[in-house]
């Protein structure tokens, strides 16, 4: 059990606190891009004269994470193919787990292999 939570020498907690600053600014700029697309697009369509509900900035975090699933499976982004089915299997069930453990969803888990 003491394998769980490691005590962490202050070197790794200096390497840790830079990886997690890293990873808060990454998604600081993520987000930020997210918002400036789907604000684009609501401009843009207003000047074109266009009477059409633009993109909510839900499509773009879809559009962000699908494109990050493809490249993580090292499939190719317009086609979706050439893809690592291992790759993808385990995205799919780190999401699952994710759901079942932290939400409360009762869905089954894809098996490791197929």
């Amino acid at each position: 059990m003491a394998d769980a939570c490691p005590i962490l020498t202050p070197e790794e907690r200096q390497a840790s606190e830079i990886v997690d600053t890293a990873k808060r600014v990454l998604m600081e700029k993520v987000h930020a891009a997210i918002a400036e697309a789907a604000a684009q697009v609501r401009e843009q369509l207003l000047a074109a004269g266009l009477d059409l509900a633009p993109a909510p900035k839900e499509y773009f975090d879809v559009v962000v994470h699908q494109r990050m699933y493809l490249t993580i499976c090292g499939a190719t982004v317009g086609t979706f193919e050439g893809g690592d089915v291992g790759k993808a299997i385990g995205l799919i069930r780190n999401q699952q787990q994710i759901a079942n453990h932290y939400w409360g969803a009762d869905i089954a888990v894809t098996p490791k292999s197929v």
